[in-house]
């Protein structure tokens, strides 16, 4: 399985095992058939998932339903803003369906917590 994030930060998990490059675009198979193809200049990331990793990503949507998803300009802003108004972590994980860590990592990205800094 490949997860390919695409430039609008949406993505889509393919049942792949081998990638090829024709003309501009990822091409993806399995077992020798064709199963899906990407142009690579929209392609910002790809990733191979392990089975029990797209079983543990799903587990743990049910809790965060934006774990693991690319985060959004409006996303960021609204993390910004709620940041900026001394909101605890609590509040942070409920409105923003996120994991600590990953909201956490993310202020640490935009420069709103240092790397010696705790998310509270």
């Amino acid at each position: 399985m490949v997860r390919v994030t695409l430039e609008d930060a949406d993505y889509c998990d393919v049942p792949a095992d081998l990638m090829t490059f024709d003309g501009g675009a990822v091409v993806f198979w399995r077992e020798g058939e064709e199963v899906g193809r990407h142009r690579q200049v929209r392609i910002r990331s790809l990733e191979l998932l392990a089975r029990s990793t797209g079983r543990r990503i799903e587990e743990t949507r049910k809790t965060y339903p934006n774990a693991y998803r690319g985060w959004t300009q409006e996303e960021e802003d609204k993390l910004t803003d709620l940041f900026q108004r001394n909101v605890g972590k609590d509040v942070l994980v409920k409105e923003l369906g996120r994991q600590p860590g990953g909201i956490e990592t993310r202020l640490r990205i935009l420069n709103l917590l240092a790397e010696d800094e705790k998310l509270r």
